[in-house]
């Protein structure tokens, strides 16, 4: 292929998105002479290369569509769906004949099916439509604008090697301030190596970027057919175009954006007469919005449909096996929301061309971490869905912070901090409070769980106290999840460059990449995401604010009351709702059925918990006495076995019992973490016989309701 036609192919292209583009929106604005007149243009240079290169077939074409476009901007003819959807498959012919130029370098077959489609848009014209030819060859000259070409194509792959090249010359101008620092007369040239390098690579990153008007572009057409195909009336919104983006990072989200559309269409907006029943407007809003947020682009895809029915996520989770069905309940909606992007996940009711598979959602979030993205969701039953994806500027070069611990340097992009906290060695033990083997941090008015690098890691370190060292906390961002990494050293912020991981140790899961320091130092980049679910950090967890713990400024229904007890010299809290009642029962009236300790309670079998070991009775005393809270949870009772109780009090859940994140929950209590007990782990008793003996052998019953009393 020679010059001349490789550089019509890329214009013709460039002119048949322009095309595009403008026939999507001409539906919206049928007088809009200007956009009929750049439509009318991009068909004509189409038309008027062809001829001088000899492509016979795609001049045809050309020819047709340019006389149907002439009588729509001299006003002949008013544009209509089927004016519209003509020209839409003219474009797509003109498409298919270029794709066969590229590969073939002629224009392939199919001319037969060219003369039926210039058939129609002959018929779609006026009867008295005059000389076409004559009317598009005058008007198009003179209505297209002469300007000056002022840039150059340059091919993709050389970007990419440029921008290889310019990492490797950071690393060499770190490595060369390292070795200046103590070198005065070099100093000053080194400064300016790091000035004329730091210029070039931003220079670089520019030329790499590109507006997301041109991945937007593709979405009115795409929305047009599939709101046709599924009898959906859609008002596609498009916002910040201007936005720019690196030209790989639109290559990696254009199928997950695609996916969303489609799903937001199939699963989101409702047909034009159920949303009339349900008071709404006919047509559906679908709005795609690109904007910067510090040093990321957010790219969100919203629908006013019928949003995410958290319900039927949670049935479709426990019939898929994904959570069992005494999780269920305990997970919050915006945890139930997240497991629609687990693989094969799907609430639709039949499998479509378009969606059902659970397939989709996979997609997304899988590319959108592969790039170092974070996909979050946000729905409302009958209000709508919005899909958020967060994504860095680029991939090849990042500020990222370096940290050491046991002798060894990470780095962790600067995009993942918030804050970092140092904390002496004469605070740390007061500083970290414990729950199990959770370790908390008050910090900024805040509950933070601690994660410790070196424990995480696995990395050998000598025996030593909390107290023996200073230490450093590292506040993480993790998507919607914060934590405190705890480190050893800070070596400061550098600007990195990225390199992939071998698949050794990408299948370790923590590590998002590798650099090279100045020094030669091979530094693993951690993923802050990946950290906090090795962790089993929940979302949000511990994140609450102090005044809202304490009630301050808090709504009532966040606020919760505790039976606060003391179970063998520990301070626990019971949720009061669950509470019943409050007894004092004598040990020799505890009897077992294998390993469960079970009491004969008003005729009922009741289990009964022991944590702190209380059922024992003393040497010589066998009128022991002990106090036993009853506790309801659905259907199921059980007894917990306590050494006092010791007041009720207002508090707020830090974590949930029975999550990930530790096998028991936690609140703040008078301003104490203190655990709090696994409702969850009630055994489902159900209904019994009357008679104490048939009783001890079948185990289910159903409680009475009683009253609760104190005892």
């Amino acid at each position: 292929m020679d010059e001349l036609t490789r550089d019509f192919l890329i214009e013709s292209h460039e002119g048949l998105d322009r095309m595009e583009r403008g026939i999507t929106e001409l539906e919206q604005r049928p007088q809009d002479r200007e956009l009929l007149a750049e439509i009318f243009r991009a068909v004509h240079t189409i038309k008027g290369t062809t001829g001088f290169l000899g492509f016979s077939r795609l001049e045809k074409l050309a020819h047709a569509g340019e006389n149907l476009l002439s009588q729509l901007r001299d006003g002949k003819l008013v544009p209509n769906r089927a004016i519209t959807t003509a020209l839409l498959q003219l474009m797509d012919a003109l498409r298919a004949i270029l794709r066969c130029i590229e590969i073939e370098n002629n224009e392939g077959v199919g001319e037969g099916e060219d003369a039926r489609l210039i058939t129609l848009i002959a018929e779609l014209q006026s009867p008295a439509k005059g000389d076409a030819n004559a009317a598009g060859d005058s008007v198009a000259t003179d209505a297209r604008p002469a300007f000056h070409d002022n840039t150059v194509r340059v091919d993709i792959a050389l970007l990419d090697r440029m921008m290889d090249l310019v990492g490797e010359l950071l690393l060499t101008r770190n490595q060369i301030l390292l070795a200046t620092e103590s070198d005065s007369s070099l100093m000053i040239s080194s400064r300016r190596l790091d000035i004329l390098t730091a210029d070039l690579h931003e220079s670089v990153i520019s030329a790499r970027m590109q507006p997301v008007s041109s991945l937007f572009s593709r979405f009115p057409r795409i929305v047009r057919d599939l709101s046709q195909s599924l009898n959906r009336k859609v008002r596609l919104i498009i916002e910040g175009q201007e936005t720019e983006l690196d030209r790989c990072m639109l290559d990696a989200i254009k199928e997950p954006l695609t996916h969303t559309v489609r799903n937001s269409l199939d699963h989101g907006i409702e047909p034009p007469e159920l949303r009339f029943a349900l008071g709404k407007e006919k047509e559906g809003i679908l709005t795609l919005c690109a904007r910067h947020e510090s040093n990321h682009i957010v790219i969100e895809v919203a629908d006013d449909g019928a949003g995410i029915c958290v319900e039927k996520v949670r049935i479709k989770a426990i019939e898929r096996g994904l959570i069992n069905a005494e999780q269920a309940p305990q997970l919050s909606e915006d945890e139930l929301l997240q497991l629609v992007f687990h693989p094969g996940f799907s609430t639709a009711e039949k499998v479509t061309n378009i969606s059902g598979r659970g397939v989709g959602m996979d997609v997304v979030r899988t590319n959108i971490d592969k790039v170092g993205g974070k996909v979050q969701i946000e729905s409302r039953p009958g209000k709508g869905t919005t899909l958020r994806f967060r994504l860095p500027l680029t991939l090849a070069v990042i500020p990222a912070l370096i940290v050491r611990t046991v002798q060894q340097s990470f780095a962790i992009p600067q995009a993942s901090l918030l804050e970092l906290v140092h904390i002496s060695r004469q605070h740390v033990v007061s500083a970290v409070e414990w729950i199990d083997d959770i370790p908390l941090y008050r910090f900024r008015g805040k509950l933070l769980p601690l994660i410790f690098l070196d424990r995480m890691l696995s990395l050998y370190r000598e025996p030593y106290s909390h107290s023996s060292y200073d230490c450093f906390v590292v506040v993480l961002n993790a998507g919607e999840r914060h934590l405190g990494l705890v480190v050893d050293e800070i070596a400061g912020l550098h600007e990195i460059v990225v390199k992939p991981l071998s698949p050794v140790l990408s299948s370790i899961g923590l590590y998002s990449g590798v650099t090279i320091l100045g020094n030669g130092t091979l530094v693993l980049i951690l993923d802050s995401s990946a950290i906090a679910a090795r962790a089993r950090i929940r979302r949000n967890a511990g994140t609450e604010s102090m005044e809202h713990m304490t009630g301050a400024s808090e709504t009532v229904d966040q606020i919760m009351d505790f039976l606060l007890v003391d179970i063998a010299g520990r301070k626990t809290a019971i949720p009061l709702s669950n509470v019943v009642r409050i007894e004092q029962i004598r040990l020799l009236s505890i009897e077992y059925l294998g390993p469960q300790a079970v009491l004969n309670f008003d005729g009922k079998l009741l289990p009964i918990e022991d944590a702190g070991g209380l059922i024992a009775p003393e040497v010589g005393d066998q009128n022991i006495f002990r106090t036993v809270v009853v506790c309801a949870q659905a259907d199921s009772y059980v007894g917990f076995m306590v050494s006092r109780v010791l007041k009720i009090a207002p508090g707020c859940d830090l974590f949930q019992p029975g999550s990930d994140q530790c096998a028991v929950g936690a609140t703040l209590i008078d301003g104490r973490v203190v655990s709090v007990v696994d409702m969850g782990r009630i055994p489902p008793f159900a209904s019994a016989p009357e008679s104490r003996d048939e009783t001890i052998m079948d185990h289910s019953f159903a409680w009475p309701q009683v009253s609760r009393s104190m005892a």
